[in-house]
């Protein structure tokens, strides 16, 4: 059985490899995903690293009970249950926006950051202008939920942020294709009633303050805000680095693993992470 933690309304399923001592790495999943979705990475970087992967509350081997929470505690529980001091936090989409704040919070315990098509807290969405297809997919997503119709909102929700919202199914693998169906399944959460607390110090004012290397990856197929986002936390964020994937969406590592891989290496070997 996977290692569990006990946090105040919830128990957190994660893993943990690699070289005890070795420098740490702990990925934070998207929110169309479990933390299955870091298994590429996870196993090539247990060669040398101390990886750690977690279920963020209420998704996968997470329940939660109906109850406020911090997901920036969570995450610092997770380090400190693995018994890891330091390390760089690797976050996917609402996993990134997580690291972040974990980022500010608690500098000591944070290494490096690296945020994967992911908004900081407290972004303004005002004066974006979205595309007719986000606009549509928002709208039958919407309706989706409304009818509890699962099936139709993990379909819509894959061609949104897996997909994209301006590339059509075919153009991707199928091999991705269904990888992606997969684990938008597996991350069923929409009976979750836990209450996230938004944090205190909002990234978006602070983030002048981030102290640690940073790389921003984003997709070029993304959602508008995400693409929005990513140059928001290039400009912000002294000495911030960026990887753009000019033929992927919300989750270039889900899609191009070992392209991905290679960069956040190379990445972690420039910065002697």
């Amino acid at each position: 059985m996977p290692p569990t933690v006990t946090v105040p309304g919830a128990t957190l399923g994660y893993d943990v490899a690699g070289p005890e001592g070795a420098p740490a790495i702990l990925f934070v999943h998207a929110g169309v995903a479990t933390r299955a979705m870091w298994d590429p990475q996870f196993e090539a970087l247990a060669a040398d690293h101390r990886v750690v992967r977690y279920d963020t509350r209420g998704y996968g081997e997470s329940p939660g009970e109906d109850a406020p929470y911090a997901e920036a505690d969570d995450l610092i529980a997770v380090l400190d249950a693995a018994g890891i001091d330091r390390a760089v936090l690797v976050g996917a989409s609402r996993g990134g926006k997580f690291a972040l704040d974990a980022t500010l919070a608690h500098p000591e315990r944070v290494s490096g950051l690296v945020t994967i098509g992911s908004n900081p807290s407290g972004q303004s969405y005002e004066g974006i202008e979205y595309t007719q297809s986000e606009l549509d997919l928002e709208a039958a997503m919407d309706e989706a939920e409304g009818a509890r119709d699962v099936d139709a909102l993990v379909r819509i929700e894959v061609q949104l942020w897996d997909v994209g919202p301006e590339r059509d199914a075919d153009e991707v693998a199928p091999e991705f294709l269904a990888r992606a169906i997969e684990l938008n399944v597996g991350a069923a959460h929409w009976d979750f009633q836990g209450e996230a607390q938004r944090p205190e110090r909002l990234a978006i004012d602070h983030l002048g303050e981030v102290a640690v290397p940073t790389l921003v990856v984003i997709g070029d197929h993304d959602v508008t805000d995400a693409k929005v986002a990513a140059e928001i936390l290039l400009a912000g964020i002294p000495g911030a680095e960026e990887a753009r994937f000019a033929d992927s969406a919300h989750l270039p590592s889900v899609e191009h693993p070992e392209r991905f891989t290679a960069i956040l290496r190379d990445w972690l070997a420039r910065h002697s992470l």
